[in-house]
């Protein structure tokens, strides 16, 4: 763990050296290094830019455990530069339960206040509850580390505008790339591995493809 945090540390330095001052940065990890990774952030980045601790839950029947509770999920921490930083609330509301559509529709209250709805749906919360690709997925390209499409489509959305320059540095499967194009971001994207760099430019590459054919 310590080799990992020594190679980290400079790194994540690097990178608040290139964010934008309006830039956020998202960190992915599990409970291996977890809080470890919180205090690097803490001092690069400064403890009052650190907003949330998202917590990345995702269900899949694998494994069974008798001596602890089953692992089902990860952490994201969300860092910022500074004050006038991007959050597109509004762009990553999530849909509200039949229940408190009857709810708001009926003028019923709930914890002494009347049920009112956003025509854009409800305040997306810090725990995300994201499935991770199954296995007949279009987007899955067997990549060992590859993160669902839906869930970097969130952070994209939240945290840059339309042309922004969206950065990642662990590229791996080429999500974030392949999210970015899509949702009309520029985008750099870099990895250690030629392996990741190959499966990122194959998959941008049909991206392109699919839409020179509509």
């Amino acid at each position: 763990i310590l080799r990992l945090l020594r190679y980290l540390y400079p790194r994540i330095k690097r990178m608040r050296d290139l964010l934008a001052e309006d830039g956020s940065i998202y960190v992915h990890c599990d409970y291996r290094v977890s809080g470890f990774l919180r205090l690097i952030l803490d001092e690069v980045f400064g403890k009052a830019n650190f907003k949330n601790e998202v917590v990345w839950w995702y269900k899949d029947p694998s494994g069974q455990t008798k001596d602890f509770y089953k692992r089902k999920h990860d952490s994201i921490f969300f860092y910022v530069k500074g004050r006038n930083y991007i959050f597109n609330i509004d762009d990553v509301r999530v849909p509200y339960s039949e229940g408190t559509l009857r709810q708001a529709k009926t003028g019923q209250k709930s914890f002494g206040r009347v049920v009112k709805t956003h025509e854009k749906g409800k305040l997306r919360e810090d725990v995300w509850d994201i499935p991770i690709i199954n296995s007949q997925a279009l987007e899955r390209v067997d990549y060992p580390t590859q993160k669902p499409e839906s869930l970097i489509e969130v952070i994209i959305k939240a945290s840059s505008n339309e042309g922004d320059l969206v950065a990642d540095f662990f590229c791996g499967s080429g999500t974030t790339a392949a999210v970015a194009e899509k949702l009309g971001r520029r985008w750099i994207c870099s990895d250690i591995s030629e392996e990741a760099v190959k499966t990122t430019k194959q998959r941008i590459e049909k991206i392109r493809k699919r839409n020179r054919l509509f």
